[in-house]
Order: C-alpha cells, then sequence, then structure tokens
C-alpha cells in the first residue's frame, strides 16, 4: 500500500512540475497587466461609451505579440510561448477577472452608461 501511495505521489509531483515548466506565468501576468492598462486608457478615452468586446480581443492579441516578441528576443522558447499565449487569457477569464471584479478596480463602465451600439427606438 505505501508503494502505491509514494507512486502516485511521484506521478502528482511529475504532472506539476511538467504543467509549471510548460508555461511562463511571468509572460502571462506581462500580458494582461499590459492588456488591462490598454484598455482602461481606451475606456477613459471614450468617455461614456464602453469598449467593444472586438477592441478588447484587438488589444490582447496586440499585447501577446509585443510581449512576445520582446521574450523571443530574450531567447525564450518558441513553445513556451505558445503555450502561455494560450494561458494567458485563460488565467485572466478564470482567475483575475473574477479577482479584479470583487475588488470593483475593473474597467467596466457602469451598466447606467449609454452604449453606442444601441440602436434608437424609432
Amino acid at each position: 500500500m505505501d508503494n502505491l501511495k509514494l507512486m502516485l505521489m511521484e506521478i502528482f509531483n511529475q504532472i506539476i512540475e511538467t504543467t509549471l515548466n510548460s508555461f511562463d506565468f511571468g509572460f502571462c501576468a506581462s500580458v494582461n497587466i499590459l492588456t488591462y492598462i490598454v484598455i482602461k486608457a481606451i475606456d477613459e478615452i471614450n468617455g461614456k461609451k464602453k469598449v467593444h468586446t472586438w477592441i478588447k480581443r484587438l488589444v490582447l492579441l496586440s499585447s501577446i505579440l509585443v510581449v512576445g516578441i520582446v521574450y523571443y528576443a530574450t531567447d525564450t522558447d518558441l513553445k513556451l510561448l505558445m503555450n502561455s499565449a494560450i494561458l494567458a487569457p485563460v488565467f485572466w477569464s478564470w482567475i483575475a477577472k473574477p479577482i479584479v471584479d470583487k475588488f470593483k478596480i475593473g474597467y467596466r463602465k457602469e451598466d447606467k452608461v449609454v452604449e453606442d451600439s444601441e440602436e434608437p427606438e424609432l
């Protein structure tokens, strides 16, 4: 029974180690912070209008590209960067965004703000 426990612990440790070695969490954090800052700036410039989803996605892709180029220039493994680029939006959606929403420090305008995409009623 102890051998089985040791084998399971070793397998679990290998899974954790492989996961940690497959991603660059600094890259993910850099992408998310840069994306947040740029979207926040766009939101401030927009005034009462909300930032459209496609603009947010474009900012995310641009942030991934910019940070990725910097990391790649420092001889970071391309596979690691690709994995981290996929993880960055997932990390934001599942971990960072709920925390930001809980502390009410998000970049979103209040619900009372009129969206510019709304069609006027006739």
